[in-house]
């Protein structure tokens, strides 16, 4: 059984609207709003308890600087690792890393308090992750299924 997404029930409901805030903020980050970002935010929203309209209100009040003054009420470090590896996950869930998306997770990384070394650490295992998950999609001639 997948424990990843245990941490969700150990956020407030604030905390939950600032992770999603916060991959809202993610997405606009490159310019550029990707098919897969969309799903994310639809799929993540329902884990996180939040509406696809709230999700579009977000979105369409979208202001940087005043997400990142809310990402520094997450002061637990648990949280704030699930944080950085759910924007590390939605970085990548696109073609590619842009150097705005990159520069916004290191701000995050920054306000949080988690140092580079950490962020590398949580990047790489994300990396590994999505690359097994599509291996096995391979093996399990699913990998078309899924589209």
């Amino acid at each position: 059984m997948d424990h990843e997404y245990d941490y969700i029930a150990t956020l407030t409901p604030e905390e939950k609207r600032i992770f999603v805030e916060s991959f809202c903020c993610m997405v606009y980050m490159d310019g550029v709003v990707a098919k897969e970002e969309i799903e994310f935010l639809k799929t993540i929203g329902k884990q996180f308890g939040v509406a696809e309209q709230e999700i579009v209100t977000i979105l369409k009040g979208m202001n940087k600087d005043t997400t990142m003054e809310k990402i520094g009420q997450i002061t637990e470090r648990s949280k704030a690792l699930h944080l950085i590896k759910e924007l590390c996950y939605l970085a990548n869930s696109d073609t590619g890393l842009d150097d705005r998306e990159i520069d916004f997770i290191i701000d995050v990384a920054e306000k949080v308090n988690v140092d580079s070394e950490k962020l590398k650490q949580i990047n790489k295992w994300v990396l590994d992750k999505i690359v097994l998950q599509k291996t096995g999609e391979i093996i399990l001639e699913t990998e078309n299924a899924n589209q």
